[in-house]
C-alpha cells in the first residue's frame, strides 16, 4: 500500500465521495457547504455551487447520474438530489436533523436525530419512485437513558441491499432494516459507541470504527456480540474500506 497527492490544490473536505461505477469523478463538499466536482483524469476542479443559506453538508453520495445531499440547518434538515451541473432536481425538507446520506442500489438511507419537533430514525427514499414520498422508520433505542438521544449515524447495507445495519453512535447499538418491508427486525445491543460500520464480505462479521474511542470494533451481527477491541494509541478516522481477498 502506498500514498498518493494529487497533483491539485483542493478545498478543505468535510465530505468527500466517488461516484459509483465511475472511478473518474469524485465530489467534495467544503465545510462552509460548497460543492466541488474534481475530474481524476484530467485533474481538475470544479465548484458547481453553495448554498444560498448557512446549512453544512453531512453526507454526500453520487451514481452515474445524480450527486445525493444531506444538509443540516437551523429549521432541521433537507435532501437534495443534484445534476451534475449542480442544479437541483428535487429536494425533501425534514423536521430531524440528517447525520449521513448512504447510497444503496436505488435506495438512499438517510439516519437522522431528534430536534423539539421531531424524534429519530432513518428516512428511506427509493429512487425507482417518486422520491418526494419517502418512508420513515423510527427508531426507539430502549438502552438509551431517559431522555438522551441514540444518535443514528450511519448504515452499512448488505450486498443484495436488502437489509441495512443502522449505527446508533449514542445509544451503542445497531438496528437492523428490512428495506423492502421498511421494517425494524432486529436489535442489537453492543455497549460501546460505534461511527460507522463495515460488513465483512461473505461473513456474518462487521468492523465497527469510533470517533469516542478512537479504535475498532469486531462485531458478531448473528447475536450480536462483541468479539474484540483494537489497543489504540492514536487517533483513527471514523472512515475506511473493507477489500475482499
Amino acid at each position: 500500500m502506498s500514498l498518493y497527492c494529487l497533483p491539485l490544490c483542493i478545498p478543505y473536505p468535510a465530505q468527500f465521495v466517488l461516484a459509483q461505477a465511475d472511478a473518474t469523478t469524485a465530489y467534495l463538499a467544503e465545510p462552509c457547504g460548497s460543492i466541488h466536482r474534481l475530474d481524476l483524469t484530467t485533474m481538475n476542479a470544479e465548484l458547481l455551487g453553495t448554498p444560498a443559506a448557512k446549512a453544512s453538508c453531512v453526507g454526500l453520495a453520487a451514481d452515474a447520474e445524480s450527486i445525493y445531499t444531506a444538509w443540516e440547518h437551523n429549521a432541521g434538515g433537507t435532501i437534495m438530489a443534484l445534476s451534475m451541473t449542480g442544479a437541483i432536481l428535487w429536494q425533501y425538507d425534514m423536521a430531524g436533523i440528517p447525520t449521513n446520506i448512504i447510497l444503496a442500489g436505488n435506495r438512499l438511507i438517510v439516519p437522522f436525530t431528534n430536534t423539539a419537533f421531531a424524534g429519530e430514525g432513518v428516512v428511506l427514499f427509493n429512487l425507482s419512485k417518486k422520491p418526494s414520498s419517502p418512508v420513515i422508520v423510527t427508531i426507539q433505542c430502549s438502552s438509551c437513558p431517559s431522555g438522551l438521544a441514540a444518535y443514528p449515524c450511519h448504515a452499512a447495507v448488505t450486498a443484495d441491499n436488502r437489509t441495512a445495519y443502522i449505527v446508533n453512535e449514542d445509544g451503542a447499538s445497531i438496528f437492523v432494516i428490512d428495506l423492502e418491508t421498511a421494517q425494524i427486525i432486529d436489535r442489537l445491543t453492543i455497549g460501546r459507541s460505534l461511527s460507522r460500520l463495515y460488513l465483512i464480505p461473505d461473513s456474518q462479521s462487521a468492523i465497527g470504527t469510533s470517533n469516542l474511542f478512537a479504535d475498532l470494533s469486531l462485531i458478531d451481527l448473528a447475536n450480536g456480540s462483541l468479539l474484540a477491541v483494537t489497543n489504540t494509541k492514536r487517533q483513527l478516522l471514523s472512515t475506511m474500506a473493507i477489500l475482499p481477498y
